[in-house]
């Protein structure tokens, strides 16, 4: 008989476990997901430009998991029997399992700001992104408010910023806390350039109709977009796993969190050597294949483990569609304007066929640009 491995959620660390697990024999895999394709997350702010697709975006799993063996629960996952170790769906089914992942990503963090849930359109997913684009004419008397100087509030900024008047807002006093003060001021500069408003050291205080209010400012907006971090899913908390401080399942350094149930992506809290390792779908991906490899060693028994500590190629942000800035190589070496954008482009390529590569398909495949 196959050993049952069940995968809930298909982004980059669900995938990554798979790849992993296809090189097991005698490993069944089944991936339980509600979407139709591979989002390809970090790009989405991309897909906002005036000429972007957002299917563009999106590897059909299809297509992806043809001809693999792989199977494909087009459902989310909605309990969890950790004594019989079965999967629930919403769509009725009950999967067992030998060896689970829980890779289902997170959620938008949405604080208690009054008007925020009503008004405030987040960018989490392809299906967000696809109502923010609906509603965006590509006009410069359309104002988009952006809140959340972080990686994705800073490129959705430069991408809109082309065609719209835009303001970003940043409680923090700069932008981009993951980068180096040098590289953030260098961002702010090539925004401000742009003519994006930017707005440092201000916290919502709340959200109406077409305004928002902080505390010493208000701006009116066309579109309030919510780019002010990530959570962990409500369904995760419900599951009765042990959680750390901040919510998260708690897991040892191998990504365990009970007897064969692992964690990876953004529902693992990696800290090495005291220090946080920032959520991102790099990251995200090395996860997904170091708990896949775990998973397959002890299937075969094979020991020698060594914990997670990925080892980052760098961290690139589009400013527009032709500039960027980040850094690069272990040890950072910092790039930006025309070689930065140049280089995150270039990343998206080769993730795109490294996955193809990984599930033996042509490249380039569909839902590529």
């Amino acid at each position: 008989m196959s050993v049952e491995v069940v995968v809930i959620g298909g982004g980059y660390a669900g995938l990554g476990a798979i790849g992993s697990l296809q090189e097991v024999p005698d490993v069944h895999i089944t991936l339980v997901e509600p979407g139709s394709g591979h989002q390809l997350i970090p790009e989405l702010p991309e897909a906002l430009a005036q000429h972007g697709l957002v299917s563009n975006h999106l590897v059909p799993y299809d297509q992806l998991l043809a001809d693999t063996g792989i199977s494909h629960i087009c459902s989310r996952a909605s309990s969890i029997d950790w004594d019989s170790r079965t999967v629930s769906t919403d769509s009725g089914q009950q999967l067992s399992y030998d060896w689970l992942v829980l890779a289902s990503g997170s959620d938008p963090s949405m604080p208690p700001i009054p008007g925020l849930r009503q008004y405030g359109r987040p960018l989490r997913d392809a299906a967000d992104a696809g109502r923010i684009k609906d509603a965006l004419r590509y006009q410069k008397d359309q104002r988009i408010v952006i809140v959340g100087g972080g990686l994705t509030g800073v490129e959705v900024a430069g991408m809109l910023g082309i065609d719209h008047e835009v303001v970003l807002i940043e409680a923090a006093p700069r932008l981009l806390p993951a980068l180096g003060k040098g590289l953030a001021d260098y961002a702010f500069r090539r925004l401000q350039r742009l003519g994006v408003i930017l707005v440092l050291g201000q916290k919502v205080q709340s959200i109406e109709p077409h305004l928002v209010t902080l505390e010493r400012d208000h701006y009116g907006y066309d579109i309030l977009i919510w780019a002010g971090g990530i959570t962990v899913p409500t369904w995760i908390h419900q599951l009765g796993l042990p959680l750390d401080s901040r919510g998260y399942p708690k897991a040892d350094p191998y990504g365990m969190v009970i007897d064969h149930v692992f964690v990876a992506g953004d529902l693992w809290h990696v800290v090495v050597d005291g220090q946080e390792i920032a959520a991102t779908a790099q990251v995200a991906a090395l996860a997904g294949a170091y708990v896949g490899e775990i998973i397959g060693h002890r299937i075969q028994g094979v020991g020698n483990e060594s914990s997670f500590a990925p080892r980052l190629r760098g961290m690139l942000i589009s400013l527009d569609p032709g500039q960027g800035v980040g850094w690069v190589l272990h040890g950072g070496i910092p790039v930006r304007g025309m070689s930065a954008r140049t280089l995150k482009a270039l990343s998206f390529h080769q993730y795109r066929l490294k996955l193809a590569r990984r599930f033996a398909k042509a490249w380039p495949m569909a839902g590529s640009e």
